[in-house]
């Protein structure tokens, strides 16, 4: 009766570990697991690099680099990366928009991006810069206390724009310059660029 007994216990450990590995291994090679890392470690090295740019380069807006030990962000979240539609404008339509410093200045409008972001739809105005390279300034419900007051930014090229649609990640929006030194001037979202959500990613204060 022993032996039969410790034959059934025997048994039931191999199931037991058959089921386990077999489960540890299917996590391990999840196709979206895999692309999330990528995307992770994309959005890593991105950040790092821009933490060494900031801490060593002679153009950084951070004065004193030696207290300076990187930037800080939202966790990485691939629900605030979103796919946008451009409605085009008149070429050569410009906008004035309010700069940090009380002046206004004239930026050319390319279009209005729609996109849907926690159920809701929403539509910013997206500008040319003078370089030929999109800027999407914008606020939420962060604006003025997880983020800085003035808004953040997301650029784009030109290039990235597929026929109408345009990949939007707010695990992307950085501050300006402004936010680190107060000597730059920055231009402000204009008040249709504020979304009523908390978007909780992308560079915190």
């Amino acid at each position: 009766m022993f032996k039969n007994k410790f034959f059934v216990l025997s048994v039931l450990a191999v199931i037991i570990a058959i089921i386990a590995y077999s489960f540890v291994g299917n996590e391990s090679i999840k196709p979206s697991q895999n692309i999330d890392n990528e995307y992770f470690t994309a959005i890593k090295n991105l950040r790092s690099d821009k933490d060494t740019y900031l801490k060593k380069d002679t153009a950084s807006p951070i004065e004193d680099k030696v207290k300076f030990v990187g930037l800080k962000y939202f966790e990485v979240d691939p629900a605030y990366k979103i796919t946008g539609k451009i409605d085009r404008v008149t070429s050569g339509q410009t906008i004035n928009i309010s700069m940090t410093d009380g002046e206004v200045e004239e930026y050319e409008a390319y279009g209005n991006v729609s996109f849907e972001l926690e159920g809701v739809k929403y539509l910013l105005k997206i500008f040319k810069t003078p370089e030929g390279n999109l800027f999407l300034p914008f606020k939420d419900l962060t604006s003025g206390k997880e983020s800085y007051g003035a808004g953040r930014y997301l650029d784009f090229g030109v290039d990235e724009v597929n026929g109408n649609q345009i990949s939007i990640d707010f695990n992307r929006a950085y501050h300006p310059y402004c936010a680190y030194n107060h000597t730059f001037t920055c231009p402000v979202p204009p008040a249709e660029n504020t979304l009523n959500v908390a978007v909780t990613a992308g560079e915190r204060l």
